[in-house]
């Protein structure tokens, strides 16, 4: 049992807070000033020594789930990108509602949070992926924070077993013999995705960057590409960095991406004369 003040200063002003623990179970009052604060302490101290202190006749405090259905239809579309929000209602379906929806928000503690965490790391998930869900459990509770309904957030400062990378990952890159020999069969056999492997191979462009490519991005006498977009799950969006960047392009790429768009010139008229040839 125990009925605590605490101070908590935000902006220029402070507040005053009276936090219950009682039977496993908390919460948490803000109080105006100190001295009023002290008062609603000694209050809630007296009905616990008599027995007459019920939570239930206290402010009911929303769950997890709702401050999580809260935070992801209104916070995250308005600071993330849409691709973003797809991952974090993933990560809130499919790992932390299964955890935490039941719970207070209040109920939260660090401990719990920690525990969750490491668990997800003992199931073999890597350390940028915890680290992706204990994002997305703090922003749930920055909301809570916001609303003044908990003091501080449990998640932030977890410790350091977050913050060390997972070992790498030796990738076995192609040698230029290989790119080459690659290269040549894509021409030879697959003909028609060859412009865009070979765009890949010279600029290391991600895939999304690629199929989002304008022909008003390409300076072919500067030889450069200007990246201003991606495609990520069918969404056009800007590159992973959130900024556009330039990449330059062989001479071979330079040639090849020419001669791809004479050719498409020349489809893009065939088929007009078509449809002419149809109407007359």
């Amino acid at each position: 049992m125990g009925v605590t003040v605490r101070q908590k200063t935000k902006g220029k002003g402070q507040s005053w807070w009276v936090f219950v623990a009682h039977q496993g179970r908390r919460i948490s009052k803000l109080v105006g000033d100190k001295q009023a604060a002290e008062v609603v302490a000694s209050k809630i101290r007296a009905k616990l020594q008599l027995g007459e202190f019920n939570f239930e006749d206290e402010k009911p405090v929303r769950t997890f789930k709702e401050y999580a259905d809260s935070w992801i239809k209104v916070t995250v579309p308005a600071t993330c990108k849409a691709s973003t929000l797809r991952d974090y209602q993933d990560i809130l379906n499919h790992h932390i509602l299964p955890v935490f929806k039941d719970n207070r928000i209040t109920e939260l503690t660090r401990g719990k949070i920690k525990d969750f965490l490491l668990d997800k790391i003992n199931q073999g998930y890597a350390k940028s992926t915890v680290s992706h869900m204990k994002d997305v459990v703090s922003g749930i509770l920055n909301k809570a924070l916001d609303d003044e309904v908990i003091l501080a957030n449990p998640a932030l400062r977890i410790g350091k077993m977050l913050s060390k990378k997972d070992g790498k990952v030796f990738i076995n890159s192609l040698t230029a013999n290989e790119l080459d020999h690659l290269m040549e069969t894509a021409n030879d056999h697959f003909p028609e995705h060859f412009t865009l492997m070979l765009l890949l191979a010279r600029t290391g462009m991600r895939i999304g960057e690629a199929l989002a490519l304008q022909w008003g991005d390409i300076d072919f006498n500067g030889r450069f590409i200007e990246v201003q977009r991606s495609i990520v799950r069918g969404t056009v969006s800007t590159p992973k960095s959130g900024k556009s960047r330039r990449v330059d392009m062989s001479l071979q790429l330079t040639e090849v991406l020419k001669k791809h768009l004479i050719d498409s010139k020349k489809k893009n008229l065939l088929l007009v004369w078509a449809k002419i040839s149809i109407m007359f």
